[in-house]
């Protein structure tokens, strides 16, 4: 059952009344269905220390994925073998300046363990596999059914989390007219599919030039007693910048969490905020809304 608080009311009000008011809001294309997943992001009002230490963050309003309509069912993974939010739940919060989108993320993750599936090779395994938290964006707010390994505009990252040595990677495919359709063989011999025809699988690790540009970004995991903390910082190519009053637009906006609680095999399950199902990971109509405000 959806739990109702008032202050989710105030909320809504707030953002019909935002729409009202500014309809430059509306993207360019109309992305996820999904009555929850439109996040308003506020300008930072103070500097932001990328150092997964979130107390700089306690004034900013977060999102809650501690519910099973969160939870990516596919792939063999659903809220099954979910035990609660102690098992599995994660708050998000975004602010933005005219150069970078700030994205701080505080997992709760009763079991977090180190990368296994990232440098294996072939599609079997992979960053999906392992602790970490993927971002998705569509910087100019297009709905982008497709994008590929180099494109800088239409992502998905995954910050994958060690203690020691945390990743991140970008896009995953890139075109190669003629390839089969890439499937994903379930326990049961079952296929779905992971993209699309005539797309071919490249693990495209930029953890070393994630700090160069385009994106001039920085990360930082911080482990907790009861999960991790991860803060990011990096600009977004072909975005605006601007407060929707501004003369900004909307972007496209998306976060997944992957749980992999005995460090080996495929993850445990996956929360996710706007995508839930279908082929999220290659299709940007399917992530939420960001819109950037003004304080």
């Amino acid at each position: 059952m959806i739990r109702k608080h008032k202050t989710g009311v105030i909320a809504g009000l707030f953002a019909v009344l935002l729409v009202a008011a500014f309809p430059v809001a509306t993207s360019l294309h109309a992305f996820s269905p999904n009555s929850w997943a439109t996040y308003y992001a506020l300008k930072r009002a103070r500097a932001i220390s990328i150092d997964g230490d979130l107390s700089d963050w306690a004034d900013v309003k977060g999102f809650t994925m501690d519910q099973e309509k969160f939870f990516f069912v596919g792939q063999g993974m659903s809220s099954a073998k979910w035990k609660g939010p102690a098992d599995l739940s994660a708050t998000f919060k975004l602010q933005w300046d005219e150069q970078y989108l700030y994205i701080a993320v505080e997992v709760v993750d009763d079991h977090v363990t180190e990368p296994h599936g990232s440098w294996v090779q072939g599609p079997e395994t992979g960053s999906w596999d392992d602790d970490g938290v993927e971002i998705m964006l569509d910087n100019d707010g297009c709905g982008m059914p497709k994008y590929y390994v180099g494109d800088p505009m239409h992502h998905e990252f995954h910050f994958v989390y060690s203690a020691t040595h945390p990743f991140v990677f970008d896009n995953f495919w890139k075109p190669q007219p003629g390839a089969p359709q890439p499937m994903f063989t379930l326990p049961d011999g079952t296929l779905e599919p992971l993209a699309y025809p005539g797309e071919v699988m490249e693990k495209h690790e930029i953890t070393r030039e994630f700090s160069g540009p385009p994106y001039h970004g920085q990360f930082a995991f911080k482990k907790t007693a009861t999960g991790y903390n991860l803060e990011i910082r990096m600009s977004l190519p072909g975005a605006a910048m601007k407060a929707v009053n501004d003369g900004g637009q909307a972007m496209g906006f998306d976060i997944a969490v992957n749980d992999n609680d005995e460090g080996a095999g495929p993850s445990k399950q996956q929360l996710h905020w706007s995508g839930v199902n279908d082929k999220f990971w290659r299709n940007a109509q399917f992530f939420g809304t960001l819109i950037l405000l003004n304080r």
